[in-house]
């Protein structure tokens, strides 16, 4: 656990901020407002993994039907691997015509074979656990790209009140420390509000590197991993921050 001290606001003789509660600070009725964040991470249990394929052709509808035949294996894949249709999303499907200037160093025979794309990605959620299987089945089904990877927690409201927990007590903490500098001793609790603020974990390591191969007849430029990509899941974090207003014995 990371702890974040944000900043502590005292007071004794004078009235808190009136942005929520204002509360009646007299010598009879003394303060001590603190404002604490605090930051939990937990390793992940859910990865979101986002993943393409890309094909080529002279026809838009030869770049098309390349894309589905690929596409047809990917998804296979996936069920084989255990992945249930509920946790795979389709993520854009593109089919547009290439950049002529984009292939001008390429041979001739490549630009005819690639004047039309056809791109296709799919979101999948996994376990953590599983994420680096789904990934090498996929691409060896065909999947050229892996587009993005994200961290995530199942249990996302168990993880918030965690922090908010922390924060808490953190305040708590915090204002008995202020409370017994200034010789006095910390009260009752009074007034208590807080904000959440969550930081998924991303991909961490490098993007997936492939080496081209030949281009066939239907020109798709069926590309090949040069090397089996490596996850390091990132831990998940969530950061709450707590306003607490105690009374001053």
């Amino acid at each position: 656990m990371r702890l974040l001290l944000g900043a502590v606001i005292f007071s004794l003789c004078f009235a808190p901020s009136a942005r929520s509660q204002t509360i009646d600070v007299n010598r009879q009725n003394r303060t001590i407002e603190v404002v604490v964040s605090e930051t939990v991470q937990v390793e992940p249990d859910i990865a979101k993994v986002t993943l393409g394929c890309i094909t080529y052709g002279r026809t838009h509808d030869e770049a098309y039907q390349a894309n589905l035949a690929i596409a047809d294996k990917v998804i296979k894949a996936l069920l084989s691997a255990g992945v249930p249709k509920t946790q795979i999303e389709s993520s854009s499907i593109e089919l547009t015509e290439t950049n002529s200037s984009d292939m001008s160093n390429e041979p001739s025979a490549i630009r005819k074979a690639r004047q039309f794309k056809a791109h296709q990605s799919w979101l999948v959620r996994v376990k953590t656990s599983d994420a680096q299987t789904i990934i090498d089945d996929t691409v060896q089904a065909g999947a050229n790209g892996i587009e993005d990877v994200t961290w995530d927690v199942a249990d996302a409201e168990s993880l918030e009140a965690k922090a908010r927990t922390a924060a808490m007590e953190k305040a708590r903490t915090t204002a008995a420390e202020i409370a017994q500098s200034a010789g006095g001793k910390l009260g009752p609790l009074l007034y208590a509000s807080n904000t959440v603020n969550g930081i998924m974990g991303l991909l961490a390591g490098r993007s997936l590197q492939t080496s081209e191969a030949s281009v066939g007849a239907g020109g798709n430029g069926f590309r090949t991993p040069a090397f089996s990509l490596q996850l390091f899941p990132q831990k998940v974090e969530k950061q709450a921050t707590v306003r607490a207003i105690f009374a001053l014995d």
